[in-house]
């Protein structure tokens, strides 16, 4: 399986899945290979699972969301040893270093509101076990960029939330951002 970042060249929109009754839609869109599942509980996993795999496509599952796993290193284990997922989003650091140790793929999901929140999420992200950084809202994203510029790692960056139109997809593409993750059904069809 390529690293993360080798997918977003060809496939720069996400669909984050808020309701289960969605995920077969965002399964059937072609123009991603990626599928955050942002809801649900463990009970859904195996056959969200089954259908990723059964399309070629790569589920990431908010931890953080989905209801009935533990946030600790026996949770991550159960969803590695039962492959109920293909990586994990997270904002919990803990959480995303044990994810990458059972070889998991790892998205550590960052809120930007202020200054001080960008400070500490470059303290929180000096780690080899991150495969990639979503920033939220995602028009904080070229800020989190245009930082990690001077630091000692560099992250593929995606930009989720509050994003509405192709053009400001576009412009984000411009600005640094490998990806853009939603949950508008109207971006999911990008090309």
């Amino acid at each position: 399986m390529k690293h993360l970042a080798g997918y977003f060249k060809d496939y720069p929109i996400i669909p984050a899945v808020r309701e289960i009754k969605d995920l077969q839609r965002a399964m059937d869109i072609r123009e991603s290979v990626l599928i955050f599942l942002l809801t649900g509980s463990i009970f859904d996993l195996k056959k969200s699972m089954k259908m990723a795999h059964s399309k070629d496509k790569i589920l990431m599952v908010n931890i953080d969301l989905v209801a009935g796993i533990a946030h600790d290193k026996e949770g991550i284990k159960y969803l590695a040893d039962n492959d109920l997922c293909d990586g994990i989003i997270s904002t919990k650091g803990y959480l995303i270093k044990e994810a990458s140790k059972q070889g998991l793929m790892t998205i550590q999901r960052v809120f930007l509101l202020d200054s001080a929140s960008l400070i500490s999420a470059e303290k929180s992200l000096n780690t080899r076990a991150v495969d990639a950084v979503e920033i939220l809202p995602g028009i904080a994203a070229p800020y989190f960029i245009e930082r990690q510029k001077n630091s000692k790692y560099e992250y593929p960056v995606i930009a989720g939330g509050l994003i509405k139109s192709k053009k400001e997809v576009i412009e984000l593409k411009e600005k640094g951002v490998f990806a853009v993750s939603t949950s508008d059904y109207q971006l999911w069809n990008f090309n």
